[in-house]
């Protein structure tokens, strides 16, 4: 009966609070096409060495905008080797950082998707002209 009595004077137990854990935090590559990004770079022989690991490899020629956040930094243009996921890029403009991004430059890309690649390549609602023949 004294055990019983004393647990009564007992204040009642608090309510537990539920703990919010904050959203995990997702550091991801967007898969919008060719983007690449700068693993290495040379400064004194102008040339960056880019990682295609989650998308598809450049054509060499072409023209890629450099992008650190959300603005264009410099230029880039696809000289080779293109060995396995890598690309070489020589440096039209800026100076890149390892890190940053390489995408293909808007306006090109626009055009390039439109336009068929090679003789007898045509990408669906491509118009293509026939070489004019004859004196």
């Amino acid at each position: 009966m004294l055990l019983a009595s004393g647990c009564r004077n007992l204040p009642p137990p608090e309510p537990v609070k539920p703990v919010v854990k904050p959203a995990p935090l997702r550091l991801l590559r967007p898969l919008d096409g060719r983007v690449g990004q700068v693993l290495t770079v040379n400064p004194r022989l102008r040339f960056v060495v880019l990682d295609y690991s989650l998308t598809s490899l450049p054509v060499l020629g072409d023209e890629l905008d450099l992008w650190r956040g959300p603005s264009i930094v410099g230029r880039l243009k696809v000289s080779g080797p293109i060995l396995n996921t890598t690309a070489v890029a020589d440096i039209v403009s800026g100076e890149p950082q390892v890190a940053d991004l390489a995408r293909p430059v808007l306006e090109k890309a626009a055009e390039a998707a439109l336009a068929p690649r090679a003789e007898g390549d045509v990408r669906p609602g491509a118009t293509t002209t026939a070489s004019p023949t004859g004196p």
